[in-house]
């Protein structure tokens, strides 16, 4: 049976042992029904790994035996996706592929055409439930560092933040007259700028391009943006990250 993976935060495992979360003391537990001496693996969010093996448990507390480090460091690509606000449904389904695709920021976007606004009374939460969403694609994938997630920000702010300095700024806009050709990047930064549903205001693209953003196409066809935020990171993993030739499957044909 393989092991089971279960994030723990680097201040809950200390001198060799792992001290689960409550939310995962309930999966390893009560779903997966793990007991003492049962193999797993712990990551931090920050780019560290662990085998081991059940030590013990208690009515609110697991511990784990940590018997082997796995340092497994990201690409050398810095892959950011800022996205404008959409449905909270297809919203959390985009961040969790952006994840599961090796995006190592997410900065969501408050835009002229975007339909979603967060009250401030509610952001707290909703920021909780998107940082579970991307442990938990990162703990299906078996990715061991966590998007770092910052707060909405409106457009004209985030185009001054420190997100988009010294990073090649990719802004996909339907009307772009040629899709790209070849890689478009010229950093190991990549920020990829996808809007909302009503697309993006003409003045926002002027506002981006002033900025040092460079438009681009994903084609003919008009795309979600889920979709399109999906297409983009692919994209760049392949020409840039650990999707690209040299980490093709190849045949033994």
């Amino acid at each position: 049976m393989p092991r089971r993976r279960f994030f723990v935060p680097p201040e809950n495992i200390k001198h060799g042992i792992a001290r689960l979360p409550s939310d995962q003391i309930h999966h390893l537990r009560d779903v997966l029904r793990l007991r003492p001496g049962d193999q797993v693996e712990i990551f931090d969010g920050k780019g560290i790994g662990y085998c081991g093996s059940v030590a013990g448990e208690g009515s609110d507390v697991v511990v784990v035996d940590l018997q082997e480090i796995e340092y497994r460091p990201e690409v050398p690509l810095r892959l950011m996706l800022a996205l404008a606000l959409t449905r909270s449904d297809t919203f959390e389904w985009t961040i969790q592929k952006a994840a599961e695709l090796g995006a190592a920021e997410i900065i969501p976007l408050v835009t002229r055409f975007s339909e979603v606004r967060i009250p401030e009374s509610k952001l707290e939460a909703r920021m909780a439930r998107w940082q579970r969403i991307l442990r938990e694609a990162c703990k299906q994938c078996a990715r061991v560092s966590v998007p770092e997630l910052r707060a909405p920000l409106a457009f004209e702010d985030f185009l001054k933040s420190d997100s988009s300095q010294d990073a090649c700024g990719c802004l996909f806009y339907e009307k772009t007259p040629v899709p790209w050709s070849g890689s478009p990047a010229t950093s190991s930064r990549v920020l990829v700028c996808i809007g909302p549903e009503g697309g993006w205001d003409a003045g926002e693209v002027e506002s981006a391009m002033r900025a040092g953003f460079r438009t681009f196409s994903l084609g003919p066809r008009i795309l979600r943006a889920e979709t399109a935020a999906v297409a983009a990171l692919a994209i760049f993993q392949y020409l840039l990250g650990d999707l690209g030739p040299s980490s093709r499957l190849t045949s033994d044909e």
